[in-house]
């Protein structure tokens, strides 16, 4: 009976084994999670080698913000930080403004002398800050950094964007970088020098989609990518209903005409959504809507509860992707 029984607990756990290994292939892929699961990066500047403390402090930050739930364009944002401000090495001299630690913190508002120099205390600082910064998600790795460092060098984050994508990828096992997808890259639309979206009145009349109501500038520029990346043409302004599309910032891109895509069709919903996601954080879009899933900046992909549609096609958004503009 004991042998029976530990022959029994072994095919369980090899079970076990076997399911986690098939769960983390599948979410993961075969080393690396994919960049369409979220909004991507544009890398910048020339991607430099970590020596092996910087590798160390590099894997402590994302693993900080593994464990606060920061999702990994966070770590991005963090290590491209800590990269500018010390080079990812744990600075313990004070600068002349009494900076010191990875993320050059300056006690007391970071905290103790002793805290700002310990590594771990320092990247749960910076991410307790990071995410208090309104839409930190869509906005460019640089304007994030600055927002929460208020650093003399605005700028200066941007040329470590690659350097920081790389780092993410190798030991976080978490590809951001929007140049490894194959769904081409849009023309942005304009920002204003924050790296906020500024307000947009609809104001293009009519809707050239319906021929009625209107469109805002920054989602007939959304329009107009989309058709130079090979999409067509979509159904945008709507007089009546929730959401953005009476106020001209919503549009659908029709993959059948009227019943659920499957096939081929399917195939060009999938790769249209993969486009829009691809492209959210240059276009300024808000969410993109596409069989049973909805798409946000903070969550990805996931699923769509049709809080305002019928139970069909058109409810479900099997025919057709939304994106919704900022």
């Amino acid at each position: 009976m004991k042998a029976l029984m530990a022959a029994l607990l072994a095919l369980v756990l090899a079970a076990a084994a076997f399911a986690a290994f098939i769960v983390a292939f599948v979410v993961f892929g075969s080393a690396t999670a994919s960049a369409n699961s979220g909004t991507c990066v544009n890398p910048e500047g020339t991607p430099w080698t970590l020596d092996a403390e910087q590798r160390s402090i590099a894997q402590l930050i994302i693993d900080v913000g593994r464990q606060r739930g920061v999702p990994p364009r966070g770590w991005v944002i963090a290590i491209a930080t800590a990269a500018q401000e010390a080079s990812l090495h744990n600075d313990l001299t004070p600068d002349e403004y009494g900076s010191s630690g990875v993320f050059q913190q300056t006690p007391p508002g970071w905290g103790s002398r002793e805290q700002v120099n310990d590594p771990t205390y320092a990247a749960g600082a910076f991410y307790a800050a990071l995410v208090k910064v309104p839409n930190w998600q869509t906005l460019p790795v640089t304007v994030a950094a600055q927002t929460v460092q208020v650093s003399a060098y605005p700028s200066a984050y941007a040329k470590h964007t690659s350097t920081a994508l790389k780092t993410v990828a190798e030991l976080g096992g978490v590809d951001l970088d929007c140049s490894h997808l194959s769904v081409g890259s849009a023309e942005p639309a304009p920002r204003n020098p924050d790296g906020s979206w500024p307000e947009e009145g609809c104001i293009i009349r009519p809707d050239p989609t319906t021929g009625q109501g209107c469109l805002t500038p920054r989602t007939a520029h959304v329009i107009d990518q989309a058709r130079a990346a090979g999409y067509g043409k979509p159904g945008c302004y709507r007089p009546s209903g929730p959401g953005e599309h009476p106020k001209g910032r919503a549009c659908d891109w029709m993959m059948t005409s009227g019943g659920a895509a499957t096939g081929e069709q399917k195939a060009r919903g999938d790769q249209f959504a993969t486009w829009a996601v691809a492209n959210a954080d240059r276009l300024g879009i808000m969410y993109v809507i596409w069989y049973r899933q909805i798409w946000t900046p903070s969550q990805g992909w996931h699923a769509y509860t049709n809080p305002w549609g019928g139970d069909d096609p058109s409810g479900w958004h099997t025919n057709h992707v939304h994106i919704s503009v900022y």
